[in-house]
């Protein structure tokens, strides 16, 4: 099985979340899908209003080629909360203070990838309220293939199966040497992280309409 840093040190957790104190490789936690911890970051513009999602590169081990929250990454073994918080300097090339973050809560995903990988995860999740566009990210193209703004609200319905497809507001695609280049976007639900409708509300700040 290919993945990403699989040296990369982790901290296996129990099934209810408690840290266990024992540190694994990241190729070995994803072969016999230890729980483990990953720090993710939703960015939000205009009041909540727009969300950045980042294109994962095409050569990560999952949902290569996806769209996901704007900086998301393993929680590495021994690492503070702001220390985890490294993602969005090494993924977007972004400045920020821990301080500026709202910590929106913990949420679990579990899956199996058809190329193997076990990935039982407990997601950190933040949210940074910046307007900056996005010509102003420096994203590093190793990780991101393009990022943009959607409108928060038409994504959770997207999720939600009460829409077909989602324009970006605003969107631009990485070049292999890190240029940005402006670009339109347009979504179905088949091209996004399958977040629930539910979930996506909760980091949104958007209530589910019935």
């Amino acid at each position: 099985m290919q993945q990403n840093d699989p040296s990369e040190l982790l901290e296996v957790f129990d099934v209810r979340g408690a840290p266990t104190g024992r540190a694994r490789s990241r190729a070995a936690i994803h072969l016999d899908g230890d729980w483990h911890q990953a720090f993710h970051c939703w960015i939000l513009r205009h009041d909540g209003r727009e969300v950045v999602l980042q294109r994962r590169s095409l050569a990560k081990d999952t949902f290569a080629g996806y769209w996901d929250a704007a900086a998301a990454g393993h929680w590495r073994f021994g690492e503070s909360a702001a220390e985890a918080a490294r993602e969005i300097a090494e993924e977007l090339g972004l400045d920020v203070s821990f301080s500026s973050l709202a910590y929106r809560g913990r949420e679990r995903a579990s899956r199996r990838f058809a190329n193997g990988l076990i990935d039982r995860e407990f997601h950190q999740v933040y949210v940074l309220a910046l307007n900056a566009p996005l010509s102003t990210y420096r994203p590093d193209p190793a990780e991101v293939m393009g990022l943009a703004a959607f409108p928060s609200r038409a994504l959770v319905e997207l999720a939600a199966g009460r829409l077909e497809h989602v324009a970006a507001a605003e969107a631009v695609s990485v070049t292999q040497d890190g240029r940005l280049v402006s670009e339109q976007v347009v979504v179905g639900r088949q091209d996004v992280v399958p977040y629930s409708a539910a979930r996506l509300g909760r980091m949104l700040g958007q209530r589910i309409s019935r």
